[in-house]
């Protein structure tokens, strides 16, 4: 009864999660913003607060994975000339 209703955040993987948390705030920063953004995020920081993960730790992991990701294309693009 007295268990906590979570979100579909809940069943992600933690890259996922990752993410989509890093692109909401890109997306924050540059003030490409809406109410559901700020949702969006405090669902996310819940979930990851309950697995034990630093939000800190999340947006580094974010811009990380996010870095590799433009580098595999920078990459790829360079090789396909």
């Amino acid at each position: 009864m007295g268990k906590e209703k979570g979100s579909i955040y809940d069943k992600l993987p933690l890259e996922l999660l990752v993410r989509f948390y890093y692109e909401i705030n890109r997306n924050i920063q540059k003030g490409i913003l809406t109410d559901a953004m700020y949702h969006e995020i405090r669902l996310i920081e819940q979930t990851v607060l309950r697995r034990g993960i630093s939000l800190e730790k999340l947006y580094d992991k974010g811009s990380r994975i996010i870095e590799a990701k433009k580098l595999l294309i920078g990459n790829n693009h360079a090789n396909t000339k």
